[in-house]
């Protein structure tokens, strides 16, 4: 039974992406872009370059051409960072806030229709093992070469449902 679940946990996430692409599809985005637009809403403007690609897992190039993009395109500019003037922080322009509005809208509608069928509480448990498991990585890459990794203390879980945050905004 164990054995699937690597590769059932990287098709769902494969689908998840693959579905909320369908949704920014007339909104013009690519699956890199709207990625970089919703991570960078996440961790806030003023963000590195570097911060960004990190948070999201991908390699500096990479996150530059689809920096240059977005750029190009009007939605963020690169700003010299107040304390290294070699560093380039990302904002936000108002035609970037205002379609990040509507990538918030489409995801919300997306993750909606993946999550159909899951009750309050299913979510509340799947999103307690996702927690698990990340945290598990987490602890696993922090001994490399170990076949026993510590035990830490688990991450609060919420008890219900409706402890959970509203991840919808």
């Amino acid at each position: 039974m164990d054995s699937d679940i690597g590769w059932l946990l990287g098709r769902a996430a494969h689908s998840w992406k693959t579905v909320v692409d369908v949704w920014m599809q007339d909104l013009g985005l690519t699956q890199s872009r709207w990625i970089a637009l919703l991570h960078l809403k996440r961790m806030g403007q003023g963000v590195t370059q570097s911060q960004l690609a990190a948070d999201i897992g991908i390699e500096q190039p990479s996150m530059l051409r689809t920096l240059n993009q977005l750029e190009d395109s009007g939605l963020i500019e690169r700003r010299a960072d107040q304390q290294d003037a070699r560093r380039r922080t990302l904002w936000f322009t108002a035609a970037g806030t205002a379609l990040l509005e509507k990538v918030e809208a489409r995801a919300v509608e997306g993750r909606s229709h993946l999550l159909d069928g899951l009750s309050p509480d299913q979510r509340l448990a799947f999103r307690a093992v996702l927690q698990q498991l990340l945290e598990n990585a987490h602890v696993a890459t922090q001994r490399p070469g170990s076949l026993s990794c510590p035990r830490r203390q688990s991450l609060p879980v919420p008890a219900t449902a409706s402890d959970l945050p509203d991840t919808r905004n």
